[in-house]
């Protein structure tokens, strides 16, 4: 048997492969009844390449009746014969009296062979075995690997479900459409693929000149309904005939020239959201309850793929609204808290100036708690900039002992029960932002302080280091565990005592912290053991002169 088609060779046998006696029946001619009985194709060739001898199974391989082919050349019946490589293996047996296998890949019949081509006495005999089942088995498996990839890679379900379709043209299909329902009434066609991109832009205004109705009885829309695949494996004129509406219809199928269709439901949790249909029409392809297989297991990762990127979507709007609210919260929060500080240091000065040190004493703590709730404050607004991607810092060259100093010496007046001591210098040129690196050095020394209350000290240690300016901040507190140790920068994160005590604040001050330091080209990390305290360390880059 031969046709046009494409080859994998395989590996060349040392002795006739199959019965070792098969070549000696055929040329004895005294195995004609059992060759009549095989399941595979058959066919004995003259030194001239014509058919001698085709049993039953290899006249329907060829699609031909057995006495049509009895006595004609190969090239008679099938012309572009001679260059095939099954011809040349052909050739080459006669030659070398060595057994060969070849696959070969007909596009006429749509089919794989396994072809074994041996030596005999008059020429050559080959069997054929079908093995298009296997061979679309390995294709659709490939295929699924590769379209599962090109799901997990964006969660842009959109662009997703695009580069979809255009993997399965021409693999899988000639035409691969993609719709999701979007309305109680409203399909929208979110993808279509075709190797001619011309035939593409007619399809899209063929469907927007004929939208869906999904009251209609076949097809897509049935699908849509019922949640259930359509399957059509061999579509005969008859059965245009029968789904047209018309003969505009009509006429419009034929051209496409369908040959199979299969159209197989989108489904999230028992809903269906859509339909991808697969249409093969020019290659003459017939789909096969194998495929079909196939396409709804894609169909079941395409499904899942638009479910994750929906719930991102709705997360990522959840965040935004959440970050709007918390910019908006704290902006309003911000303007009575800071009336209420200016009334609270005016009332402190009238009871100083009255020596009324029992009251004094109170505000002072008033003060103190409007100061954290400011701080909290500060620290909302640092988040919403920070997801917003709007935390500006300015850059200029910073003098970081006297920065330190001073962070200290604001520290030092509030702390009643601990003293900090500063250690070192740093000589190095670093570029930055004051402010910012400064809110770093005073949420390091207030968690110190807060992290170690049967303390009495906390100590600050600048040094020029290989990989930059260091500033540690060492306590004596209650330590941080290993497992918390990876997640100590993390947002809204807290850690407890041995005890199980958790310590008053929103966990956001390091995360804000690690945040500004990495913007400044700089590290932000934390040694710590529980029960023996805590040492951070903010290395910033050098910068050389201009």
């Amino acid at each position: 048997m031969s046709a046009p088609g494409t080859t994998l060779p395989l590996p060349p046998a040392e002795e006739p492969i199959g019965p070792a006696h098969d070549a000696e029946l055929l040329a004895a001619g005294s195995g004609a009844e059992l060759i009549a009985l095989l399941q595979d194709g058959v066919y004995e060739l003259d030194r001239e390449f014509r058919y001698v001898r085709v049993n039953a199974a290899g006249a329907k391989l060829a699609q031909k009746a057995a006495q049509e082919m009895v006595g004609k050349r190969v090239q008679d019946l099938f012309p572009d014969a001679q260059s095939l490589p099954l011809h040349e293996a052909a050739q080459r047996v006669m030659h070398t009296r060595r057994a060969e296998r070849i696959e070969t890949f007909f596009p006429r019949f749509y089919r794989w062979y396994a072809n074994t081509v041996y030596p005999t006495a008059g020429g050559v005999a080959i069997f054929a075995r079908d093995i298009t089942e296997q061979k679309a088995l390995e294709q659709n498996l490939v295929f699924l690997a590769k379209a599962s990839k090109v799901l997990a890679s964006s969660l842009d379900y959109g662009k997703t479900l695009r580069n979809v379709a255009k993997l399965a043209v021409p693999h899988f299909a000639d035409w691969c459409t993609v719709d999701l329902l979007t309305g109680p009434t409203r399909v929208e066609l979110l993808a279509m693929a075709h190797v001619d991109p011309k035939k593409v832009k007619w399809g899209r205004a063929l469907r927007r000149a004929n939208p869906v109705n999904l009251n209609d009885l076949d097809g897509l829309p049935r699908v849509l309904r019922t949640g259930k695949p359509e399957f059509y494996p061999l579509i005969t004129d008859d059965l245009l005939v029968a789904m047209a509406k018309n003969e505009r219809d009509l006429d419009l199928a034929r051209s496409v020239g369908f040959s199979s269709v299969m159209i197989v439901p989108l489904v999230v949790e028992r809903r269906t959201i859509g339909a991808i249909t697969f249409v093969a029409a020019e290659s003459g392809r017939h789909y096969t309850k194998a495929d079909l297989a196939m396409a709804e297991e894609l169909a079941s990762r395409v499904a899942l793929a638009i479910a994750n990127a929906r719930l991102f979507q709705a997360s990522q709007r959840a965040v935004a609204l959440r970050d709007d609210f918390i910019s908006i919260a704290s902006h309003e929060l911000k303007t009575p808290v800071t009336s209420l500080k200016v009334y609270a240091e005016l009332l402190l000065r009238q009871a100083a100036q009255a020596g009324d040190a029992r009251t004094g004493d109170q505000l002072r703590k008033m003060n103190r708690q409007i100061g954290k709730l400011g701080q909290l404050i500060e620290d909302l607004l640092d988040v919403s900039k920070i997801e917003a991607g709007k935390l500006e810092l300015r850059h200029e060259a910073l003098n970081l002992n006297a920065l330190v100093a001073a962070i200290v010496d604001d520290i030092q007046a509030t702390a009643e029960n601990h003293a900090i001591a500063i250690e070192g210098a740093i000589q190095g040129r670093v570029v930055g932002d004051s402010d910012r690196l400064g809110q770093v050095v005073a949420n390091l020394l207030t968690n110190a302080i807060k992290y170690s209350p049967q303390a009495k000290r906390v100590v600050v240690r600048l040094a020029d280091t290989p990989a930059g300016a260091s500033i540690q901040v060492e306590d004596f507190g209650i330590g941080i565990g290993a497992e918390h140790l990876d997640k100590i920068f993390d947002r809204f994160y807290r850690v407890s005592s041995a005890e199980g005590k958790t310590f008053p604040g929103l966990g956001i001050g390091l995360s804000i912290c690690r945040d500004i330091v990495e913007r400044h080209g700089g590290r932000l990390t934390v040694e710590s053991v529980r029960g023996q305290g805590s040492i951070f360390t903010m290395t910033l880059p050098y910068h050389s002169p201009g």
